[in-house]
């Protein structure tokens, strides 16, 4: 009986090991093929980030995941996604501007987005200025009818 009870907690053990190591695996590695793209739809730039939210008591949530800019919105899908995660979608014809920002009030990384309908998203993404640019480039093109 004992016997059978160490190889089980060996297999327990392993399989959780097999786990850990699978969800390192997917947060390192950019996977496009999850943002679902409309017709005429294409990603320009796929990265890895962070979309910092105000949390209910004081201070701000990370919340680690992929971004996806398209031509048409930027796409922000978490990293864990067990319990459907954190996904949202902000077409850049609602944005309103984009101002450079600091997390944790220090670090230069980051960029809030504001939107039509007053909402704030802040996002901490290396080489900020590339997205920004992208970001303007791009509502400034939807803004023309360019897009």
């Amino acid at each position: 009986m004992n016997l059978l009870i160490g190889i089980l907690g060996q297999i327990v053990g392993f399989l959780i090991f097999i786990g850990i190591i699978y969800v390192i695996y997917k947060s390192v590695k950019l996977n496009p093929g999850q943002f679902e793209l409309a017709e005429g739809e294409e990603i320009l730039k796929n990265v890895k980030g962070d979309y910092w939210e105000k949390l209910v008591v004081g201070g701000e949530g990370q919340n680690s995941g992929e971004f996806a800019f398209t031509n048409k919105r930027i796409a922000f899908r978490s990293t864990f996604q067990i319990f459907g995660g954190l996904n949202f979608d902000i077409p850049y014809n609602s944005i309103v501007s984009v101002e450079k920002s600091n997390v944790k009030g220090f670090l230069p990384v980051a960029f809030t987005v504001k939107t039509t309908d007053d909402k704030n998203y802040k996002f901490a993404i290396m080489k900020r200025d590339i997205y920004i640019d992208i970001i303007n480039t791009q509502a400034q093109k939807i803004k023309e009818g360019n897009a």
